[in-house]
């Protein structure tokens, strides 16, 4: 039986050629996304990953400054306050840590007669200590050098902000037969501490030290020898006008033309000199800037913590050797100090005889109040710490 449609009926009707297009772009969108959600997952999960591992990196960090900030609080071998009322504090570290100086009265003996100072203990700084600390501090000065240092493990774990290289000419110094290190201060007595040490121990025509055994001395990167274990650690350190007014005499052993040597100064004054930025001074001369830094720089960490356990003074060379050598019954040392009569002289005359050509005063140079405010401006870290008085320029 024949089935009659309708003419125009849907079931014989052929779809309008505008629905056979929507129909092939619907499809073609649709392949479309289904490849780009294919090519973008793995995207998306890298993403995810990423982000949840910088915020878990975030959190970790965070934590990591809550710890060390508790732990700064805890650093030193007692957070209680000495009972006896007799120690001298103050807060030099922003990191809570104290130092703690005894009052001269209570050190006595034939050391002190030499101007050696008191012992220095190194304590935390806790909120309850505020007031016993205002009221026995008389000034700004600690006065690190003539002292003994105590440090404890938490404040040996620092470095100093400059620490020296691994030579000779400015690395530290570090024998294992008397367990010592020492710091090259430069322009402080380096080069003639060094010379002693070496013909102390090495004998006068050993310039190197290479004929002897190498743990009886050597050279060593000062980041690692301040902090071996069991080891003395000393240096010296001066006046900072004095050394100041070295660097200038300096300039003569280092000119920028070498028909000048010896004779750089006759054309620059000190006021110049002084008043120039350190980095400006290469026209004027080869030594290198390093030894225009803070004192402080060689000796203490950014946060102030010392590197040391013993600072002699230039001023007091002689004296403040021996009770360093005698400190570490290094008796071989102390035989050859001997021989020398006690007394070690300088390894470079430039500073003196600058100074004998002044008439042997070195406040005479100083009589500008802009030089004396400039260099107590540039080295104020080391009058603070060091213990030398800003406002006094020695002879």
């Amino acid at each position: 039986m024949n089935v009659i449609r309708p003419e125009g009926s849907v079931f014989n009707t052929p779809a309008p050629a505008k629905c056979q297009s929507l129909s092939f772009s619907v499809r073609l969108r649709n392949s479309i996304n289904k490849d780009l959600k294919s090519r973008l997952r793995p995207k998306l999960k890298s993403t995810r990953v990423l982000i949840f591992l910088t915020i878990k990196a975030l959190i970790i960090i965070i934590l990591i400054n809550f710890y060390m900030v508790w732990l700064l609080s805890k650093i030193g071998p007692n957070s209680s306050q000495p009972a006896d009322g007799k120690i001298v504090q103050r807060q030099i570290l922003p990191d809570k840590i104290l130092a703690c100086v005894k009052n001269d009265d209570e050190f006595s003996g034939p050391v002190s007669h030499r101007g050696i100072g008191p012992n220095c203990k190194l304590y935390p700084c806790v909120e309850e200590n505020g007031l016993f600390i205002e009221t026995n501090i008389p000034d700004r000065t600690i006065g690190y050098a003539g002292t003994f240092v105590h440090r404890d493990k938490n404040v040996k774990k620092y470095t100093m902000i400059k620490p020296g290289g691994r030579t000779w000419a400015s690395g530290c110094i570090v024998s294992d037969e008397y367990k010592f290190v020492y710091i090259h201060v430069l322009k402080s007595g380096g080069t003639a501490t060094k010379e002693f040490l070496r013909k102390s121990l090495c004998g006068e025509n050993d310039n190197d030290c290479t004929k002897v055994d190498p743990r009886v001395i050597r050279p060593f990167s000062c980041r690692h020898a301040v902090n071996i274990d069991g080891y003395f650690v000393f240096s010296f350190v001066r006046n900072p006008f004095s050394r100041m007014y070295s660097m200038y005499s300096m300039m003569d052993g280092f000119p920028v033309n070498p028909d000048l040597r010896g004779r750089v100064t006759e054309n620059i004054s000190f006021q110049d000199f002084v008043m120039t930025e350190p980095k400006s001074r290469k026209k004027f001369t080869k030594m290198h800037p390093s030894h225009y830094y803070n004192q402080t720089d060689f000796l203490f960490s950014r946060n102030s913590c010392p590197s040391f356990d013993f600072l002699g003074r230039v001023e007091h060379f002689d004296d403040d050797m021996r009770t360093i050598l005698e400190h570490l019954n290094a008796t071989k040392m102390i035989a050859y100090l001997d021989k020398l009569g006690g007394v070690i002289h300088p390894a470079n005359t430039w500073g003196a005889n600058k100074k004998k050509s002044i008439g042997g005063d070195l406040r005479m140079e100083y009589r500008a109040q802009e030089l004396r405010h400039r260099v107590a401006t540039v080295y104020s870290k080391d009058f603070d710490l060091l213990g030398y008085d800003a406002h006094e320029v020695p002879q």
